[in-house]
Parts: structure tokens; C-alpha cells; sequence
């Protein structure tokens, strides 16, 4: 009795030792990988001295600056984790990514700079604040814990925020106790083992693990641990014959790599009487280079695995000099996994840039071959609009096959027609919007004095204020059906319409070519100078 008792009394201990932290607890078990990283552990470790003597040199006025021009304050960042989930609808995956501070942000504070258009809604019985112009999504998960995503993904993660079993829950109940924890899913992975099997037969084993982890701490050395735990000592065995067989594929990349050291070293005429001196640094660096490449191919050669079980086990003790850059990249990876949301919004930008420039390629094949842009519309003898531009032009964008489809007598939503929506050519769609299937953001403007008219084409000696100030068409407002003759409505007397629509800013096309982004606040003055082709107007320096 009185044993039970003791045991009773130590449950409260036992139940907090493994409870995750509010950040963590957030992950789900059978998320597709994670990556977490103790951001502020790592800086007060004593590898990072160094680099804090660096930082403390600006003086407290700088860095007091850097928190004020910043919300939540970079010094109160605690620990950054990176969700990672299957892709809903492909292969690209979804992200959302933790932040956890050591003080309460001001969560007022930081809607007011980052979410000023942000509408409130819910998933998953959470709460969350979606600016559909800048894309983010953030959720307030406690005082000090916040999560936050592209908009369309945020909710498929608050969906199963906090659903902590699966196979991932144990390196995400690890992740509290190390600086640097990697935990990935192989089920989940966009990878099928027939396609594995074709290409590396002998790696297919890998697939069959429940479980990859690699921990990272660092202290006097660097010690990392890689496990992956199977579900059978068989097949833990299969496991270290298709590690030992990655090794030597490993391996046998460094072949290349070796011979470029190499030569560096050597020079070109090897042994040859002294070399010039111009080459000394060269020959240095690849010194260095080969024997980095030899560390490396010794841990390949002989890997020090070992089996405990069901579980693979890899463990790496780095040198006491490697511990600084060990700990610094571990820093900088935390500080960057918050902009990985930013960087797939430039990605996704740059690829609406290049769909544009495109289209407007598509344009000027046209006008060489006819003598004038398209109209902005196929129409029929009584001027009655059937198709758009978007369908002309395609045999200028290798669509000539879909092209032929197209019964150009008919209209755009008619019986034969509207069974073409859905073939929508990928160059038509905005990656930095979700739009409906067979919908487009790229229309031009449609007007008197503007660069295209319903019926007529336009001659390139018509855009008398030249090409390069003149926009050929624009990436934003509302979605329309991509065949459909619906494009921007231009009276240089009126009002603009909303030309924006979901985006920060405004991509367009010009005349000559060339693409740019008219950034959000560009006076509609300078917009309206832009869109007519003959107004001889003085553009402004606002753009």
C-alpha cells in the first residue's frame, strides 16, 4: 500500500518530464518531418562566445534598435519549429512553422504591422487571423507561442495541431531535451518504393523504417546522433545493408568532387618547375579540400553503425574547432526557418513574373505573324464577344493542339467550348493565388485609349507613348474563366477599377517586354499614365 502510494506521488513528476513544451506539443505525430531548433540554448553555449562578443561590439543602443524595428523582439526568440506536411493536392508539401518566445509578444502589435487586412476565422476549433494580400496566416496559440503559415496551409495544420501520437511522437518528446532535432516520416514520403525500386533497388529497405531522427548538441564537442527505428530486427538488418550501400553511393560522388581538389592543387602542369605564385591560394584550398574530402570518405568507407534492437544507430562526434560553425549554423538555421514562408512567396512571384513575360512573348510572335496584337476578344458578325485573347495566342504557347479544340464560332461557355476550361495551360495560372481550376489573374486592359480594344486589333506604331511605358497586361483582380473575354474595362475618365485584387502588389507586362512590380500605394495617376497608349502623359517616380 504504502509502495503504490510512493508511486502515486511520483506520477505528477514523471507525467511533467514527458509532457512537451506549449511549441511542441503543437506538433503532430504523423506530420510528413519536423525540424526543431533551441534557438537561445545554442547562443549561450560556449561555442557561440565569439560570436556574441561580435554582436555585443555594435553597443546596446543597436541592439536595442534591432528589437524596437522589429515585432515580437528577435532577443526574446526562445525556439523555432518547422512543420512539415504531405501536399494536399501534389507533391509539394505544406509548411507551418512554431515560433516560441521567452516573454509575451504583443499580439495587437503584430497584427497592426504584418496583418493589417487580416479577416478572423477557424480551423481544427483554433482560432486564426488570414491576410489574403500578403498570403500569411498566423495563429495565437498561447502568450508566448505562435504559429503562422501561407493561408491556404495554416488551416491544414491547426486541423491537426496538437494530435500528438503517430510515429514522430517520440523524437518530437526528444526535441525537448536537444538543440537541434530532425525527425522525418518515411510512410509519408512522396516517394514509391516501385519507383525507388527501379531506380536503387537496394535502397528500398529505407522506406520500410518508421522513423529518421538526428539530434544535435552542441557543448565542449559536437555530437550527433542519427536512429532510424524499424518495426523488426529483420528488418533493421535490411536497414544497415541499404545504409552501408547509400555509403558507397556516397562515396562514389566524391569521386568528381576529389578530382576538382585535386587539381586545384596540382595546377595544370604538375611537377612541372615552381608555379606562379597567383596560384599559391589556389593550391591551398585544394589542399584543404582533399583532406576534408578524406575525413569524409573514411566515415563513409566504415560507417560506425550499430544496432540496438530494432533501431540504427550513427553516432558523430565532431572536433572541438567544428563546434563554432556546428552552433552558428544551427542559429542561422533557426533565424531562417521563420522566412522560408517568405522565400516560397518569391518564389512563387518569380514564377508569375516569368508566366508574364511569356504571355507577352505569345503577344509579339502574334503581331509579327499578323501585324497587330490580338483583340482582346473573338467575336462573331455581330460583334458579340465569344472567346478571349488567352485563346488566340495559343499556338504562341505551344498549345496549338488545344488550340483546334476550340470552336472559334461558338462561345467561350458553350457545350463544345466549356469542356475546354479545364485544360487551362499551366502558364495561365498565378502560383501566388489559389484559384479555382480553369482560372486566371493575367488579363490586359481594354479601352479607347488603352492597349487593346474588344474588336480591333492594336499595330505596335499605335502605342505612340512607346512600349517600354505602356502595359501590355497585369496579373491581379478578381479570377476569371481563362477562355472567357473578360478582362479590365478602361476609361482614363473614370475610376480604376480594383487591378490588385489578392496580391500586395501589382505584376505587370509592359509593351517592350519587360516585367515589373508596381508596388502597393502607386498613385493611381501614374497607374492610369501606364495603361493608355497615346496619352503622352509624364510618368511618376512613385512606382
Amino acid at each position: 500500500m504504502l509502495r503504490s502510494l510512493a508511486l502515486l506521488t511520483l506520477l505528477p513528476a514523471v507525467a511533467a518530464a514527458q509532457a512537451p513544451t506549449p511549441d511542441l506539443a503543437l506538433v503532430p505525430g504523423d506530420a510528413l518531418a519536423v525540424l526543431h531548433v533551441r534557438v537561445a540554448e545554442v547562443w549561450k553555449t560556449d561555442a557561440m562566445s565569439d560570436v556574441r562578443k561580435v554582436f555585443a561590439k555594435a553597443g546596446p543602443t543597436a541592439l536595442a534598435r534591432l528589437d524596437a524595428d522589429f515585432t515580437p523582439a528577435p532577443s526574446t526568440l526562445d525556439r523555432v519549429t518547422l512543420v512539415v506536411l504531405p501536399g494536399k493536392d501534389g507533391p509539394e508539401p505544406q509548411l507551418a512553422t512554431i515560433l516560441s518566445f521567452s516573454k509575451p509578444y504583443d499580439a495587437a502589435k503584430l497584427k497592426a504591422a504584418y496583418l493589417g487586412k487580416a479577416v478572423a476565422l477557424k480551423a481544427g476549433g483554433k482560432a486564426y487571423l488570414a491576410d489574403d494580400r500578403s498570403g500569411i496566416a498566423v495563429h495565437f496559440a498561447d502568450e508566448k507561442t505562435l504559429v503562422f503559415s501561407d493561408a491556404k496551409m495554416l488551416p491544414a495544420f491547426l486541423e491537426v495541431a496538437g494530435k500528438t501520437d503517430g510515429p514522430l511522437k517520440p523524437a518530437v518528446l526528444a526535441a525537448a531535451k536537444n538543440q537541434l532535432t530532425l525527425a522525418i516520416n518515411p510512410a509519408r514520403l512522396p516517394i514509391k518504393a516501385d519507383d525507388l525500386r527501379a531506380a536503387m533497388p537496394d535502397l528500398v529497405p529505407l522506406l520500410a523504417a518508421e522513423r529518421f531522427t538526428m539530434t544535435g548538441n552542441v557543448t565542449k564537442e559536437t555530437v550527433l546522433n542519427w536512429t532510424l527505428d524499424f518495426g523488426s530486427k529483420e528488418a533493421a538488418a535490411d536497414g544497415v545493408k541499404a545504409l552501408k550501400k547509400l555509403a558507397e553511393i556516397g562515396r562514389q560522388t566524391l569521386d568528381p568532387i576529389r578530382r576538382q581538389a585535386e587539381q586545384a592543387f596540382a595546377g595544370r602542369r604538375p611537377g612541372v618547375g615552381p608555379r606562379p605564385l597567383e596560384e599559391l591560394p589556389q593550391a591551398v584550398m585544394g589542399l584543404a579540400g582533399l583532406g576534408g574530402l578524406n575525413i569524409v570518405d573514411e566515415l563513409l568507407a566504415a560507417p560506425p553503425l550499430t544496432v540496438a534492437g530494432n533501431s540504427v544507430r550513427l553516432k558523430v562526434t565532431l572536433p572541438e574547432w567544428a563546434s563554432q560553425y556546428t552552433a552558428l549554423s544551427m542559429v542561422s538555421a533557426g533565424l531562417a526557418l521563420p522566412a522560408v514562408q517568405k522565400v516560397r512567396n518569391a518564389a512563387a512571384r518569380a514564377k508569375a513574373q516569368n508566366n508574364l513575360k511569356q504571355l507577352a512573348l505569345a503577344m509579339h510572335n502574334f503581331e509579327a505573324t499578323h501585324q497587330v496584337f490580338p483583340p482582346a476578344a473573338v467575336v462573331d458578325k455581330k460583334g458579340k464577344k465569344l472567346l478571349s485573347w488567352r485563346v488566340q495566342i495559343l499556338p504562341y504557347i505551344e498549345q496549338d493542339n488545344l488550340y483546334k479544340q476550340f470552336k472559334l464560332d461558338e462561345p467561350w461557355d458553350s457545350d463544345h467550348n466549356k469542356k475546354l476550361i479545364p485544360l487551362m495551360p499551366p502558364v495561365y495560372a498565378d502560383p501566388r493565388a489559389d484559384a479555382k481550376p480553369g482560372l486566371t489573374y493575367y488579363k490586359v486592359f481594354v479601352g479607347k485609349d488603352a492597349g487593346f480594344d474588344w474588336v480591333q486589333g492594336r499595330k505596335i506604331f499605335d502605342f505612340t507613348d512607346g512600349t517600354s511605358n505602356t502595359i501590355l497586361m497585369a496579373a491581379g483582380g478578381k479570377p476569371v474563366v481563362w477562355s472567357q473575354p473578360d478582362d479590365f474595362e478602361f476609361d482614363a475618365e473614370k475610376k480604376l477599377p480594383d487591378v490588385t485584387g489578392p496580391f500586395e502588389e501589382l505584376l505587370v507586362a509592359f509593351c517592350d517586354g519587360s516585367v515589373r512590380v508596381l508596388r502597393k500605394g502607386t498613385a493611381e495617376a501614374t497607374l492610369k499614365a501606364y495603361i493608355t497608349r497615346n496619352g503622352g502623359e509624364v510618368v511618376g517616380n512613385d512606382d
